[in-house]
């Protein structure tokens, strides 16, 4: 790996965090595990602006796990349909509810519950109870995939690993954060490379605007 990239990505990211973070309700820091669980849980393979118009609804009909544990299959429905998936969604929260009084607060059990996997679990208690592990989704994935080329690994396991080393220490909520919106608003998949921080050290944008200042 080149180091060399690390600490400038780091600091450059952190910088831009302070004036590009996107506001939503499950980023408050008074959010509790089980609203940052639930929006994290929607935003599996749903745009963000989506679940913000059908998340505060949800909550207010089912504040608990022992609210959507007492409730009918077809109110959960209703209220999540928009969001698509909404069979499979309904039937995992169902069984969620059916089988813990309360969410775990480790990601390796959360990722016991019934379709949450590595991604869900560690931003759950990374954003709600500040715990210092790694995201990774397709977002994050194609930023470091970006910035340090051939240094990213091909297999899930050694990329956790990568990104568990470039998180900051004591950082990783905001840098988390600030990691899923670069990849939302800059590092998409037609990326705004020039407007970008890490042109100056990213492996993409000098493969690509090799030559174009000179």
């Amino acid at each position: 790996m080149d180091e060399s990239r690390i600490e400038p990505f780091r600091a450059g990211l952190l910088d831009w965090a302070e004036d590009n973070l996107r506001q939503f309700p499950w980023r408050d820091l008074d959010a509790s595990l089980y609203e940052v669980f639930v929006a994290e849980f929607f935003l599996t393979q749903t745009p963000a602006a989506n679940v913000a118009r059908v998340y505060p609804r949800f909550l207010s009909e089912f504040p608990s796990l022992d609210a959507i544990r007492c409730s009918d299959v077809e109110s959960l429905v209703e209220v999540i349909e928009p969001l698509g998936f909404y069979n499979m969604r309904v039937e995992a929260l169902d069984e969620i509810a059916t089988s813990y009084d309360s969410l775990p607060r480790d990601a390796d059990e959360l990722t016991e519950l019934t379709r949450v996997g590595d991604y869900v679990a560690n931003a759950t208690v990374c954003f709600a109870l500040d715990r210092q592990v790694p995201i990774l989704d397709r977002n994050v994935d194609r930023v470091y995939g970006r910035v340090f080329g051939d240094d990213w690994p091909d297999t899930k396991r050694e990329q956790l690993e990568f990104a568990d080393k470039v998180l900051p220490p004591e950082q990783a909520r905001t840098y988390n954060l600030a990691l899923l919106d670069l990849g939302a608003a800059v590092c998409t998949p037609t990326p705004k490379c020039p407007e970008c921080f890490a042109n100056r050290f990213c492996d993409y944008y000098e493969t690509q605007y090799a030559g174009v200042d000179g």
